[in-house]
């Protein structure tokens, strides 16, 4: 079901004495694709009588509407020309008021069930507005769907181990990555494709990269003068030409800038190398590339790496960091930029967290942050000298809370002989790390995530909540899971809740999945694409190209 939304004919609500306005018009999709559950609980109308539409915008007068869902029409005022608008609706079981007045989602008793939102963008040019809105259930995953509500919209293929990257537009580029075969023979990926989250849709993207990849990172970069980019990295490709067979680390960078890809050449003594950190510096803006290994792990001889460089978009060049890093060879590690204020100035840098090293997984941590005074280059940061985790880890996650402490989650304790193949030594540990002040502890009693999982990704959402989704756990086999834990900046750990209609329903994934990519959108949702999904039983595993969203309780800000 769509409902189209009529233009007002008045602008006495919104438009000034002879300010210049535009048309707005809106198509709202009220209808769940076919994936949502059987059960009617991913329905973001079910029970709804009220929605409410609320406009602002820099310089605006914030104002909501409300209007009966029945009747399928609302008339919004035009919007002045400007920036940063923004139209959110809200779908609400209403309460009674009291006196027979008119029902709204602002009632006191009101429950909200789904929410809307358009992001922001500018009104600035002379056509009308015309936006396509997807009301979702709040706390909870629904698959992507076209504007009818007809057909669930997945990736043009499937893929595992690719990865995501929010364009300044707000679309996202879906990148490398690799499929299974009916053999079970792995094709690694060179294309790309574009998600639109104005059509919930995806398209292939050209031109496309030049080299396959799966393990990579796609770090956006700013170019200077030349705009926005982004940067692949590292990885595992094929050695042949097919796409299959033997692989090995991928060593050219490849940079998106100016609607074109180029080849990044890395200095001489710059190993090619996979399972890399990386992360982009919050105060440089270079790209660290960090530690990895020189093959597969299913290779034999197989070394890893104590060294580290940097992409710097000013000049378009690589560097070798000239001291190796303080924790020794280490690969499976995960970077996370933090703003590292000292004496109130951010000195910017990453922290590395847990990964392998000669004897396994590890507890080690340790960081780099850029000298500019008189090393001009990336040096150990000595915060992290008397700190370690709790327990050794890989396949973990970890991401820099709004405060800019670290939190980890979930992953192996112990490192498999081969990545991916045995998920026993699966954590449910959540641990904060906090530099400033000296301490690395895991959050208290029962705080911990709803199931011991590692291959999982990770979102901070824009109230500083975070969700660890899905991942891989083993009892007598490997299996996939739909487990989703919100981590709240209170310390709490929960499962999604969804909108409570009907009661006892199941808010999290519709699929099962593991090595998925995760990323949140312009307007606070949190997309998930791809991953690999074990069977029911059996350790023999399949490549998703499903898609799903979630729409977090709290608007976006």
């Amino acid at each position: 079901m769509r409902i189209k939304l009529r233009l007002a004919s008045l602008l006495v609500a919104l438009a000034g004495c002879g300010q210049p306005v535009l048309g707005v018009s809106v198509q709202l999709v009220t209808k769940a694709c076919p994936g949502a559950a059987a059960n009617g609980s991913r329905n973001p109308v079910l029970g709804v009588d009220t929605l409410t539409f609320t406009i602002s915008g820099d310089g605006l007068t914030t104002t909501s509407s409300d209007v009966n869902f029945t009747t399928g029409v609302l008339q919004i005022p035009n919007l002045p020309v400007g920036t940063n608008r923004r139209i959110v609706v809200v779908a609400c079981v209403a309460a009674a008021p009291a006196g027979g007045a008119a029902r709204s989602c602002s009632t006191p008793g009101s429950r909200t069930r789904s929410r809307a939102d358009s992001g922001l963008f500018d009104a600035t040019g002379s056509a009308a507005v015309h936006l396509t809105l997807f009301l979702r259930v709040l706390d909870a995953f629904t698959a992507t769907g076209n504007a009818d509500g007809t057909t669930c919209t997945r990736m043009t293929t499937p893929r595992a181990g690719h990865a995501l990257t929010l364009l300044p537009d707000g679309r996202v580029l879906v990148s490398g990555g690799f499929s299974l075969d009916s053999s079970s023979q792995l094709h690694y990926h060179d294309d790309a494709e574009i998600f639109d989250p104005a059509t919930a849709s995806f398209t292939a993207f050209m031109p496309a990269p030049s080299l396959r990849r799966s393990g990579h990172s796609a770090l956006p970069v700013q170019m200077g003068t030349s705009g926005p980019g982004i940067l692949l990295a590292g990885g595992e490709g094929p050695i042949d030409a097919s796409g299959s067979g033997t692989a090995a680390p991928i060593k050219p960078f490849e940079l998106f800038s100016g609607g074109l890809w180029s080849t990044v050449q890395l200095p001489a003594q710059t190993a090619a190398r996979e399972h890399q950190a990386a992360a982009v510096d919050l105060k440089t803006g270079d790209a660290l590339i960090v530690g990895g290994q020189s093959g597969s792990d299913a290779a034999n001889g197989v070394s890893f790496f104590s060294d580290a460089a940097y992409f710097e978009p000013r000049s378009g060049a690589v560097h070798a960091i000239s001291s190796p890093l303080r924790a020794g060879p280490l690969t499976d590690a995960v970077a996370v930029a933090r703003a590292n204020v000292k004496q109130g100035v951010s000195i910017g840098g990453v922290v590395l967290v847990g990964g392998r090293n000669a004897s396994g997984a590890s507890t080690q941590l340790s960081g780099l942050f850029f000298e500019d005074v008189s090393a001009r280059d990336y040096l150990d940061d000595a915060d992290y000298r008397h700190l370690a985790l709790p327990r050794a880890l890989v396949h973990h996650v970890a991401v820099r809370t709004r405060d800019d402490r670290v939190l980890v989650a979930g992953g192996l304790t112990v490192a498999p002989a081969v990545a991916g193949a045995d998920y026993s030594n699966a954590s449910s540990f959540v641990t904060l790390i906090d530099p400033a002040a000296q301490t690395v502890a895991d959050l208290p009693g029962s705080q911990q995530l709803s199931l011991a999982r590692a291959d999982s990704c990770a979102a901070v959402l824009q109230d500083g909540g975070v969700l660890i989704i899905g991942g891989a756990w083993k009892d007598t086999a490997n299996h996939s899971s739909t487990a989703v834990d919100f981590i709240g900046t209170d310390g709490s750990v929960r499962p999604l809740l969804g909108a409570g209609i009907p009661a006892g329903a199941s808010w999290e994934l519709h699929d099962a999945r593991h090595r998925a990519a995760c990323v949140r959108l312009n307007d606070g949702s949190v997309l998930v694409t791809g991953g690999l999904q074990f069977p029911a039983v059996g350790s023999a595993a399949t490549v998703l190209d499903s898609a799903e969203i979630y729409m977090p309780i709290g608007a976006a800000k």
